[in-house]
């Protein structure tokens, strides 16, 4: 049975997991969030009639989505079994043509335009491919970065630990398994206090004994006074 996403879930799923770098995303789920969010992108443009802070707010939300896209596309190539670190490349190339696009016009003019397009080619070229490996059909069932979102018949599951598919007991969400091993310790700790509490109190109570304080011997002189 396959799991139905409209835009609005793909959106919620995409924007929440924005900073989770593993787990799975299905076919529908990342093409609905990726689509969808380059179409916000070209919605922003509106903000910039607002003098100075409409282009800032428009930066912020491009930088947000560009960063919830990118981890979306991890996500996407974990559902291929694949591994997200390719990614990486068409982005480094391209903060690297950002970063020498003035350097290498004031020092080689002459050459600049050139190098600068191969650079950007490039970029695009490897972005591309990444693309059509995202429109991959991804593996049926569990792999090594979680359960098969596209399974409603079973609650998805996100796998951190890539090696948790080498140990069966292992398998399932590491944050759940870690959150009830604490719940039992924290059990356990008020079981021993409910415990120490109960012998206190049902140990019986033993009152002081009282000493009688001795008396000091009457003089002579004492005596002849109450015989008086």
């Amino acid at each position: 049975m396959d799991r139905e996403v409209t835009v609005l879930q793909a959106l919620q799923l995409g924007f929440r997991k924005g900073l989770r770098f593993y787990g799975r995303s299905s076919r529908p789920e990342f093409w609905k969030f990726f689509l969808f969010t380059w179409v916000m992108v070209a919605a922003s443009v509106v903000l910039t009639r607002v003098p100075v802070v409409g282009s800032l707010l428009q930066a912020v939300i491009i930088i947000a989505i560009l960063c919830c896209q990118y981890t979306a596309i991890i996500r996407r190539l974990h559902d291929l079994d694949r591994s997200g670190k390719i990614i990486a490349f068409p982005y480094l190339i391209a903060l690297g043509y950002f970063i020498a696009l003035i350097p290498v016009h004031a020092l080689y003019p002459e050459i600049a335009t050139g190098v600068m397009s191969t650079i950007a080619g490039c970029a695009m070229v490897l972005y591309l491919y990444v693309l059509y490996l995202c429109s991959s059909e991804g593996t049926q069932g569990p792999n090594r970065y979680g359960t098969d979102p596209n399974d409603a018949s079973i609650e998805q599951q996100d796998f951190v630990n890539p090696q948790h598919m080498a140990s069966p007991e292992l398998l399932g969400d590491p944050w759940r398994k870690f959150k009830n091993k604490v719940d039992r310790e924290k059990a356990a700790q008020a079981a021993a206090a409910a415990g120490t509490e109960a012998t206190s109190s049902a140990a019986p109570s033993v009152e002081p004994i009282k000493v009688p304080t001795p008396t000091g011997r009457k003089s002579r002189r004492q005596r002849k006074t109450e015989s008086k």
